[in-house]
């Protein structure tokens, strides 16, 4: 058995950390898989001490052999910063390198380091989440591959209200919470009794209510229970959280930056408050929200573990053929 290594911030919260914990526990056929956490949470002291801790646990891995491929997972600024640096480690063992580009601002990194990602991804083998972001990253990239971000089998809720919204995120302002907020609000202020469930903040008053950071069967009950998922993100890779939803029949409404994730089982929408009012207001009808919700399995099933994990597979393979 060949063994691929993950280094990433895979015990960190956020669409990176889920899709490391599903890759490793889903390897390819002929492969074993190691994770090695490249990140912590919880402000820079345990920052600093997950990036010292990996670099000696990396090349210690190295030094006792059998290590065929290292998949590396970045982001953009400190997190390139500190992959460049396990980038080399790797080369220096003579061991092949596989990037995944997680951010969905790559391309504006590109913009301000783009000679710099150049060098370093002409020596590997890139991997991006959808064929819009290689052509987006293609003038900065050599050889690069499309594989989407994936989604373990779930089951189609047949228990959802209409009338309950979430977003899914962490706390950063460009998740886009102030919108869904005051979307829900300007509904609110017309009659209409419906709920936004946030998740990643800590921020409960009417109609809205904050869940803080959830996981297990409290992202369970609210994946399996609200009507739509919100996404009103500024940049996004490849939401996890829109396509889990186009898999559990949960219609999304989304912004710009997942444009081209679905077709009929959800909707993209402007950032604007207004804009997601009007969008949330016509999820209220039952024939509008049924026929995207029937959709989202279907549509969803290019993301499906069964699907993605071959895949990795071939690429691995052809890397260390």
């Amino acid at each position: 058995m060949r063994t691929v290594l993950h280094v990433g911030p895979s015990q960190t919260r956020g669409g990176m950390g889920a899709v490391i914990q599903l890759l490793a526990a889903n390897a390819p056929e002929g492969w074993n898989a190691e994770i090695i956490p490249s990140h912590a949470d919880g402000g820079v002291i345990p920052v600093l001490r997950a990036w010292w801790k990996v670099r000696k646990e990396l090349g210690a891995r190295l030094q006792r052999g059998n290590v065929d491929i290292v998949h590396i997972h970045t982001a953009t600024r400190w997190s390139w910063k500190r992959k460049k640096g396990l980038i080399k480690i790797a080369q220096s063992a003579d061991i092949p390198v596989i990037l995944s580009l997680h951010s969905g601002d790559f391309d504006r990194h590109c913009k301000e380091r783009g000679p710099e990602v150049h060098q370093i991804c002409s020596t590997l083998h890139t991997v991006v989440l959808t064929d819009l972001w290689q052509k987006r990253l293609s003038p900065w990239l050599s050889e690069s591959s499309v594989i989407p971000n994936p989604v373990a089998h779930v089951p189609v809720s047949t228990e959802r209200n209409r009338m309950q919204f979430l977003l899914m995120g962490r706390s950063n302002p460009m998740k886009g919470q102030a919108i869904a907020m005051n979307a829900t609000k300007m509904l609110r202020g017309e009659g209409l009794d419906v709920t936004l469930h946030l998740t990643g903040i800590d921020h409960n008053e009417p109609g809205i209510v904050g869940h803080g950071w959830v996981d297990g069967d409290d992202k369970e009950h609210l994946m399996r229970t609200c009507g739509t998922l919100l996404s009103p993100s500024k940049w996004e890779g490849l939401s996890m959280a829109v396509i889990e939803a186009m898999a559990r029949g949960m219609p999304v409404l989304a912004s710009e930056a997942s444009a081209g994730v679905f077709d009929k089982s959800g909707e993209i929408v402007e950032t604007t408050a207004v804009a997601y009012s009007e969008a949330m207001r016509k999820m209220l009808d039952g024939n509008t929200w049924g026929e995207m919700a029937t959709s989202g399995p279907g549509e969803a099933e290019k993301y499906c573990l069964n699907q993605v994990i071959p895949m990795w597979g071939k690429l691995y393979n052809e890397v260390v053929g």
